[in-house]
C-alpha cells in the first residue's frame, strides 16, 4: 500500500495507535465502514488520516482494505450512522457492526469495489433524534482510553459517537470539541448541551459530557454514568465528591 491510497475498516472495530507498534498507545478506534487515507508507511504499519474527523494514527495493514478513489469519495459522503447493532455478511465472514458505525449502504446487498456485502438485520431504519435515548444506549460501558464503542470508550469518544448518530460530526478530542458551537450560561442549559471540564493543574480541557434534564450529566468516567452537574462541576453522589471542575457549556 502506498501514500495517498484510500482504505476502509472492514472489522467491527480496530485500534489506531500513536506509533507503529502493537504496544503503542491507542489514540482512537475505527469502526466498520469508516474510511481513511494513507499519509505514511513503516513496514506493515500505515499512518492514516481518518476522513470523518481528520484524526491521525497508525494501523496495521492486516486490519484494513484498500478501496478505489471513487469508492472512497462515495463513502465519504455518508453521514447516517447505525443506532443499534447490525450484522453484515462479508467475503471473510459475518461481522458485527456496532452502533455508531456508518451506514455504508441502504440496500440489503451491495458491493464495495469487488467485495459482495449483505446486511443480516433490519436495523437500518431505526433512527432517533432523541439524544437522551441514544446516549443511554451506552450506559455502564467501561472507560477505555481511545475507545469509541459500547465495549469501551473515553469521554470524548462517547460524545463524538452519540453526536455522530444524530448527524452532528464532532472532532475527536474534548480539547477540539470545546471549539465547536456557542457558549451557554449555566442557567440556560438544555438537554444535549455539552459541558466541558478543566484540569486545575494545567487549565486545559480534559473532560466532556452530555447534559440531561434537571442538571444531570451523562459522561464516561470509570464507566458511562449519570451524575449531578453544578456550577462547580460534576458531583458524584455515590462517593460524595466533585470529580471534575466545570469550565464551560457549549451548544452544538
Amino acid at each position: 500500500m502506498k501514500l495517498n491510497h484510500h482504505l476502509i475498516c472492514v472489522l467491527s472495530v480496530i485500534p489506531v495507535r500513536a506509533e507503529h507498534d502493537d504496544r503503542a498507545e491507542i489514540v482512537t478506534q475505527l469502526l466498520f465502514g469508516e474510511v481513511m487515507t494513507i499519509i505514511d508507511v513503516h513496514e506493515q504499519w500505515l499512518k492514516v488520516r481518518i476522513q470523518h474527523d481528520g484524526y491521525e494514527g497508525w494501523v496495521d495493514d492486516k486490519l484494513v482494505l484498500q478501496i478505489a478513489d471513487e469508492t472512497f469519495e462515495n463513502l465519504s459522503k455518508n453521514t447516517r450512522r447505525l443506532q443499534v447493532t447490525n450484522h453484515i455478511q462479508t467475503p471473510w465472514g459475518l461481522i458485527e457492526v456496532l452502533e455508531g458505525s456508518p451506514i455504508i449502504s441502504n440496500e440489503q446487498s451491495f458491493f464495495i469495489d469487488d467485495y459482495y456485502m449483505e446486511w443480516e438485520d433490519g436495523a437500518l431504519d431505526i433512527q432517533s433524534d432523541n439524544i437522551t435515548d441514544v446516549s443511554f444506549n451506552y450506559m455502564n460501558a467501561p472507560y477505555l482510553w481511545g475507545g469509541r464503542t459500547r465495549y469501551g470508550l473515553d469521554c470524548s469518544g462517547f460524545t463524538q459517537t452519540v453526536f455522530h448518530q444524530l448527524g452532528h460530526y464532532l472532532p475527536r478530542d474534548a480539547s477540539q470539541q470545546v471549539q465547536e458551537g456557542r457558549e451557554i450560561e449555566f442557567e440556560k442549559q438544555q438537554i444535549g448541551d455539552l459541558a466541558f471540564f478543566i484540569s486545575e493543574k494545567t487549565g486545559k480541557i480534559i473532560h466532556v459530557g452530555i447534559i440531561l434534564a434537571d442538571s444531570m450529566i451523562i459522561h464516561a468516567h470509570g464507566r458511562v454514568r449519570i451524575d449531578q452537574l453544578t456550577t462547580k462541576g460534576i458531583f458524584n453522589r455515590q462517593k460524595q465528591y466533585y470529580s471534575h471542575k466545570l469550565s464551560k457549556i457549549k451548544r452544538i
